[in-house]
């Protein structure tokens, strides 16, 4: 059967003084196949030689520090390849082939930061003006986060709660809580503006608690916390004038 030279051009292998292209009968006997071995020399081993010469200082081919295969196809009769498979490299030296370290909080800390976590909008009432010294209210609309990702070649599950609420009212006064407050008529999150100003800028920065588990285990919850600001919201604060009326 005739050959291996038209197969490497269809496969276009490149042959150099590292690889070593064999030949050999196939179980089936209209099939050969083809293996394309990686061959590097252990540090033991005298640089001159090729296997399987019987050269002097040769490494035996199946020293499997020095002979490597890395593809094999199977051919049929005309030498028209119809599969190949690669294997991937066993060498305690090639990064590929390292075992995948230890997942750490940091690393899945790091990820939920470059995913984001919801930033709310600060929901104001009664609307974009208000009255000096009159009971404002303010709330937010927590938003679930819930997340399945790859993390270092580990399935890694994502969960990040509010854990408080951080409020800028736009007048140089803050103030934190631990709920998202609720609309009117409830009162759970109200702020008294003493001055009259144009242009108030107001928001909410949500701190988050990430919890986690790896490959389906047990939930953990790291200790370091993540915040998410909010946009702001432009609140104009008015002052009411007195007017007298006739009964």
């Amino acid at each position: 059967m005739k050959t291996p030279l038209a197969v490497l051009v269809l496969i276009g292998f490149p042959v150099t003084g590292h690889d070593d292209i064999r030949v050999k009968p196939a179980p089936h006997e209209a099939q050969v196949v083809l293996e394309a071995r990686q061959v590097t020399a252990p540090k033991s081993a005298p640089a001159a030689g090729r296997p399987g010469t019987g050269s002097p200082g040769a490494a035996p081919v199946n020293d499997p520090t020095y002979d490597r295969i890395y593809m094999q196809c199977r051919v049929d009769p005309v030498n028209a390849i119809y599969g190949c498979r690669t294997q991937t490299p066993e060498d305690p030296e090639d990064p590929e082939a390292e075992e995948r370290r230890e997942l750490t909080p940091g690393d899945v800390l790091r990820a939920a930061r470059e995913i984001g976590l919801p930033s709310l909008q600060v929901q104001i009432q009664p609307g974009d003006e208000t009255l000096v010294n009159v009971e404002t209210i303010f709330y937010a609309q927590p938003q679930a986060f819930e997340r399945s990702i790859e993390l270092l070649g580990y399935d890694v599950d994502l969960v990040a709660q509010p854990a408080s609420y951080h409020w800028v009212h736009g007048d140089g006064t803050t103030r934190s809580t631990s709920t998202p407050g609720k609309p009117y008529p409830a009162m759970d999150v109200t702020h008294r503006y003493r001055e009259p100003a144009d242009d108030v800028r107001a928001r909410v920065d949500v701190t988050y608690r990430v919890r986690y588990r790896v490959d389906g285990g047990a939930w953990q919850t790291i200790g370091q916390t993540l915040v998410a600001s909010g946009p702001a919201a432009q609140l104009d604060v008015r002052e009411a004038a007195p007017v007298l009326t006739r009964r």
